[in-house]
Parts: C-alpha cells; sequence; structure tokens
C-alpha cells in the first residue's frame, strides 16, 4: 500500500505529529483525489486537536480549509478532471478527506473550481470561511445571488452581521452587499475598517454592553431590518433582543455559526445554523442536507469569485513550505499574533 506523509494526531490533546506512513486513498465514484498545495488555518483546528470535537477516527488527521490539484478522479466525475485546479471546506473529521497530508479525496459536488483570477494561496482562504457564511445567509435568510455574478441593485433594508471582521463575518458581509443589502457590522473598533474593505456601510462596537449595542443597531438602522447573523459565537443575547425590539419587520431570521449552544428561540423568529462540520456525512440527517445545500449554492459562489463581486480575505503566509510550517501556523493562531488569515504552503505544484 502506498503511503505518504502529513499530520496526526494520537488522541485529544496530543501533539501534531509529522509522519510518513499514512495510506494513500484512492477515488470512489463522483470523488478525485487531489494533492494539497496550500492550506488555511481556521479555529475549529487547534479546537479538534485539543478536543476532538468532529473527528470520527483515531490517529486523527484534520484541516479545514485546502487549495490543490486533481490527481485522479473516479467512476461519473463530470466536472473534475486531472489537472483542475481546486479549493473548498473538506469533509472535517474524516481522515481520507482532510487534506494536512499530501493527498486527500473530495466529493466534487462540494469542490469549488479555481478561476485564473485567483491564486492558490487566496482559494486558501475561501473555503470553510465563504461556505459558512453562504450558508447562513442563502439558505438560511433566503438571500438570492444572481448566477451570473452580478451585483444585485441596491435595497432600502439593513442585514446585521454580528463579527463582521472575522473571516466568516467578511464573507457574510460581501455577500450581503453583493445582494443589495446595506450592512450594519460589529467589531472591536480597532478593526472596524475590515468590515468597512469588505462592503459594510456601517459598523458598531462588539465589546460594548447588549443594551448599548441594541442601542446602536436602532440608531442606525431604523429598525429597518429583518435579519441579523452572527458569526462570533457569542452574539446570541444580542441577536434576539435585536430581532425583538429593534426590527419593525414582521418575518424575522436569526442565523449562527453555533450549532452547540441550547438556544431558546421565541416562535416568531425563523433561526438557522451553521452545519458546515456535518458535511458529507451522508449517513446523518444534518449532513446529507448541508451538502445538498453546499452543491446547489457552490456554482454560484464560484460566478461571482471568478467576476470579483466576492472576493478572498487579506491573508498572511507562513514562511516556508510543509507540515512543520502548518503547525507554527496554527501556533500563531493560537497566540493571536496573527492579524489577518493565515496560509500555508504544503507543496509546490
Amino acid at each position: 500500500m502506498a503511503t505518504q506523509s502529513g499530520i496526526i494526531i494520537e488522541g485529544p490533546d496530543k501533539p501534531y505529529t509529522i509522519v510518513n506512513t499514512i495510506p494513500r486513498s484512492s477515488p470512489g465514484p463522483k470523488q478525485a483525489l487531489v494533492k494539497c498545495l496550500a492550506v488555511g488555518i481556521n479555529p475549529v483546528d487547534p479546537m479538534q486537536q485539543h478536543t476532538g470535537v468532529l473527528v470520527k477516527e483515531w490517529p486523527a488527521i484534520i484541516g479545514s480549509d485546502y487549495a490543490g490539484v486533481v490527481l485522479e478522479v473516479g467512476p461519473d466525475c463530470t466536472k473534475l478532471k486531472p489537472g483542475d485546479h481546486v479549493y473548498g471546506c473538506p469533509a472535517v473529521g474524516q481522515n481520507k478527506f482532510t487534506p494536512f497530508q499530501e493527498t486527500f479525496l473530495v466529493e466534487e459536488d462540494v469542490a469549488f473550481k479555481k478561476s485564473d483570477n485567483l491564486s492558490v494561496e487566496e482559494t486558501a482562504t475561501v473555503g470553510a470561511g465563504l461556505l459558512t457564511a453562504a450558508l447562513c445567509l442563502l439558505a438560511g435568510m433566503d438571500l438570492k445571488l444572481s448566477e451570473d455574478g452580478t451585483i444585485a441593485p441596491e435595497k432600502d433594508e439593513w442585514i446585521v452581521v454580528l463579527g463582521g471582521t472575522g473571516t466568516v463575518g467578511q464573507f457574510a458581509v460581501q455577500i450581503a452587499a453583493v445582494c443589495g443589502y446595506k450592512v450594519l457590522a460589529s467589531g472591536s473598533p480597532s478593526r472596524s475598517g475590515v468590515a468597512m474593505d469588505n462592503g459594510a456601510n456601517m459598523t458598531f462596537n462588539s465589546r460594548a454592553t447588549v443594551d448599548e449595542q441594541l442601542a446602536e443597531i436602532k440608531e442606525f438602522t431604523g429598525g429597518n431590518f429583518a435579519r441579523i447573523f452572527d458569526a462570533t459565537t457569542y452574539g446570541y443575547e444580542v441577536m434576539v433582543k435585536a430581532l425583538e425590539t429593534c426590527s419593525t419587520a414582521t418575518t424575522k431570521y436569526l442565523t449562527s455559526v453555533d450549532d452547540w449552544s441550547p438556544f431558546d428561540t421565541p416562535a416568531t423568529i425563523r433561526e438557522y445554523r451553521a452545519h458546515t462540520g456535518q458535511l458529507c456525512r451522508h449517513d446523518e440527517p444534518i449532513g446529507a442536507q448541508v451538502t445538498k445545500d453546499a452543491a446547489r449554492l457552490i456554482p454560484t459562489l464560484e460566478a461571482h469569485l471568478a467576476a470579483g463581486t466576492l472576493e478572498p480575505v487579506k491573508y498572511e503566509v507562513v514562511d516556508g513550505v510543509g507540515w512543520e510550517s502548518v503547525i507554527r501556523g496554527i501556533g500563531a493562531l493560537e497566540s493571536g499574533q496573527a492579524t489577518k488569515k493565515i496560509v500555508v504552503r504544503v507543496q509546490e505544484d
């Protein structure tokens, strides 16, 4: 059996270990074998290492953003062929599908194909963040992106994005703006410019008290909003109170990246939570629905990325190429050293 190098974790809170004994997989129907070229680092990566969340087998191979090139395709593949550059969010927690190894499998229906206007490093910033934001805004809030990559006419309505300066929040701001909405985004005052650069019209202070945040939401929107999205996992109280006390809409939407906390959302508010970590878990109802939604949304997202109406977030590349650099990149994320999305090159084309 052919083997390859990569990073494994023996169990929860065990160290990252670089090995060269990982079995190399072969693609099945509608799957492709992809050579990993670069990865983006996300908070879920160290979370998996510390806790084992979403891990289905040990030793575990992790990773949540990839960019690579197709080496081989399985039967019935119609979208991908050898030589195609692809990127996206993998089937997190499933060893054959995770990118902290030389090659891994992808399901072609949930892989993005790289357009010529994007670099490998840029695409490594996109997958998990854009897909999570798209699930929340397009599947959860019923927003509509044009299929041809054009920007919608401006609407006289606001969308509120909590955490508009993180990766998921930045993509949420972009999607809302491209759909024609005015966007009010929260974040720390020192990073408010990040949300504005991504298309927000106004920002407010996420570190203020709940009452202060509600006052700013009401002041800026005049109550003319029906949708609020939390990319932070700690904004539930603000969302519910803003929709109940500030919004003048009759139909209201609350969406969140938090898919684990107990919520008690009023029946008057439509709730949606992103289950991106369940992608390609076909034997589970949530996983099957998320995978179906992702496959439906990705062609439209590809069109907007190719047109430049949606853009990768700003990033910084870790020095060096290889698995040691990936481990350093995770350390930089955990220590708070990075101010932008972290990208690591793991192999050359």
